[in-house]
Order: structure tokens, then sequence, then C-alpha cells
């Protein structure tokens, strides 16, 4: 699904989603937690903002419950966004189509 009309190199569009997702993941057998925010949702992952960094290539679990994602990710970008973070991240498991679909129409998002 390559969109290459505009020059964009994703896999997968984005869709604007603004929405809780709880975070976890361990950093030298400390195990973490955050509330992040969600900014936006792909077929193949999430941008996050987070109160604390977390490094490049960690593991997470996360569980946004408004849409009905759960499961495990890989950080693959993070950047510093005023006094939080912006990461983003890839999914271990593509999302279903159902879920993109509802997120794509604003009117099925509040019903998921």
């Amino acid at each position: 699904m390559l969109r290459s009309v505009s020059g964009e190199k994703r896999r997968y569009r984005r869709v604007p989603y603004i929405g809780p997702v709880r975070v976890g993941w361990s950093v030298g057998g400390e195990i973490r937690y955050a509330s992040a925010k969600c900014i936006d949702v792909s077929g193949g992952g999430l941008r996050l903002e987070v109160p604390v960094p977390v490094p490049l290539l960690t593991g997470i679990s996360l569980n946004a419950d408004r849409i009905n994602v759960s499961g495990s990710a890989r950080v693959r970008h993070m950047t510093r966004y005023g006094a939080k973070y912006l990461i983003g991240v890839e999914l271990s498991q593509a999302l279903q189509e159902k879920v993109m679909a509802a997120l794509g129409d604003p009117k099925t998002v509040s019903v998921l």
C-alpha cells in the first residue's frame, strides 16, 4: 500500500485520532508505565505523546480501550516535544481493517 503519488513512502496512511493509551515497558529489569495520548494511527503503528522518554527499539505493551487496540509494539522513533516526547511505535500485528475503517469515519469513532 505504498503511496507514491505524493512522494509519501509509508506503507499505511495515517488517521488522526486523539485518545488515551496506557503503555508499559522494561528498562534495566525495571517495569515502567505511563499514560500516553495517541496522536494518530496507521495500520502498522501509532504516534503517541508520552511524559517520559522511551528508548528507541524498546518493546512496549499498549492498551487503547476506546479504539479496542492492545498488544505489543516497538519504539521506532522518538523526539522531544516541549516537556513531553513523541514516539512512533510499530505494532507487532497490523490493525484490523475494521478498526482503520472506523477511525477513518468520524461518525463511528465514538462507538468503538
